[in-house]
């Protein structure tokens, strides 16, 4: 199976329709994802809030890591090789809170513990935020967050410092009905160094591990 296509070309309009209204509900790229988990659990893996999972991305295997539901959750994504050469990815969702970025921080200084020795250290991981931003004269920013200061002292460490970090800003407030709330990740079946991140807002990015 290649990456697939969830986009929308746009969101549907509002409608009285109580069936129009669920069809466009099972449309959104989360609500597909959490289906075909539901029908081929071994391919998909979900984190929930207060999560943090970390998935190979094997032949045959796991080819999509998503989670849903961000609002003003911080998703921090980080993206490797293992010593095989196949992708692993860790993905967690946590609440904007302190509270939260710490325990952000704790998990995810845990999960790099536990699978450490899968990881490639020679290869330069890929660390991605999708964070909540605000509407600036230039565009979508990202809001203040000390969870970059609080994660870069972790990566730091494990992988010193040879990673690469993008900040993506998603839309908090006055959001349209129907607005996709999911962070993806898709790796092609038949080539697994190929990627497409879907955020928030269903705006896609493709690059290549």
């Amino acid at each position: 199976m290649s990456i697939l296509n969830l986009t929308r070309p746009n969101i549907p309009p509002l409608t009285k329709s109580i069936i129009e209204t669920r069809k466009n509900i099972m449309k959104m790229p989360e609500m597909v994802l959490h289906k075909m988990k539901f029908d081929n659990p071994e391919n998909i893996v979900y984190v929930g809030m207060n999560e943090c999972k970390t998935a190979q991305i094997l032949p045959d295997g796991v080819n999509t890591i998503f989670t849903d539901g961000l609002a003003s959750c911080n998703s921090v994504a980080l993206i490797s090789r293992n010593k095989d050469g196949y992708p692993i990815v860790m993905l967690s969702h946590y609440g904007p809170s302190e509270f939260s970025q710490v325990e952000q921080v704790k998990t995810i200084e845990k999960q790099l513990k536990t699978y450490g020795a899968y990881f490639d250290k020679k290869y330069k991981a890929k660390v991605f935020y999708n964070v909540p931003g605000y509407m600036s004269e230039e565009g979508l920013k990202p809001c203040v967050n000390n969870l970059f200061s609080k994660i870069r002292t972790v990566f730091d460490k494990f992988f010193k410092h040879n990673y690469e970090e993008q900040i993506i800003p998603y839309q908090r407030q006055n959001r349209p009905a129907g607005f996709s709330t999911a962070n993806i990740f898709q790796f092609d079946t038949k080539n697994p160094n190929q990627c497409k991140m879907t955020n928030v807002g269903e705006h896609e990015i493709f690059f290549d591990i």
